[in-house]
């Protein structure tokens, strides 16, 4: 039983590693930065997606400009700042 389940789990879950998307982060707001205690620095809006894509292993670029060219990205993720009161 063993002998099926390892090769079959090895087969399932190579597409999730060999795929890696190419992700165009655009910050729209660059002035908009604020203090993130949890690790001690100020930080901007696409932060945490920025992170969030290092950890699962996908390439991105962050870019104060939208290019006219969009065609080599997957995906495209707009920051458009913080509200504020």
């Amino acid at each position: 039983m063993l002998k099926i389940i390892l090769p079959l789990i090895a087969i399932l879950s190579m597409p999730a590693t060999l795929y890696s998307a190419q992700a165009l982060i655009w910050e729209y707001d660059t002035l908009d930065i604020f203090f993130e205690s949890t690790i001690g620095e100020s930080i901007g809006c696409p932060h945490s997606i920025e992170k969030a894509l290092r950890q699962n292993d996908h390439t991105y670029e962050t870019y104060s400009y939208l290019p006219l060219d969009l065609s080599p990205y997957d995906v495209v993720f707009v920051t458009l700042g913080w509200y504020r009161c």
